[in-house]
């Protein structure tokens, strides 16, 4: 199975919107990955952030989900080394800095897919191939990926 590395994005609408179609999807993203995914420790600053500025009472709720998802996912964190690998992204792809610090680590983890609505749905950044859940082509997508 390939390995998927999820952005903020998913686990926002999981936590905050979980009775819409997006909340729905993102939930079942997540279940799909948490086999053998990735979520980069960015990420889950990124996800505490929205959280605390947009939904306060959330905040404590969107804890325990970070603490839940640590455990089941592989979290790499912002080293020196992905830093740089950072910067070189950055630069080769015109990507926001702290976007391009997600596509690293995720890509240093053995992510080969990153499931995100924030990038240009199929482009391929470094080793990733960016997929958007929320397009209806994906779910074709994820299925032939899923097999693989």
């Amino acid at each position: 199975m390939i390995r998927f590395a999820l952005d903020s994005s998913i686990l926002i609408y999981a936590e905050l919107e979980p009775e819409t179609e997006k909340g729905r999807r993102a939930a079942a993203v997540i279940l799909l990955a948490a086999q053998n995914g990735v979520i980069p420790v960015q990420v889950f600053g990124e996800f505490l952030r929205f959280v605390q500025r947009r939904a306060p009472a959330a905040f404590t709720s969107a804890c325990v989900q970070v603490d839940v998802c640590s455990s089941l996912f592989v979290t790499p964190a912002t080293s020196d080394e992905i830093l740089s690998l950072a910067m070189k992204i950055a630069r080769a792809h015109g990507l926001q800095l702290w976007d391009a610090v997600i596509c690293a680590a995720a890509e240093r983890a053995g992510a080969r897919v990153l499931v995100t609505e924030d990038l240009q749905d199929g482009r391929e950044v470094g080793g990733l191939r960016i997929l958007n859940p929320f397009k209806p082509a994906s779910d074709a997508v994820f299925a032939e990926l899923v097999l693989r």
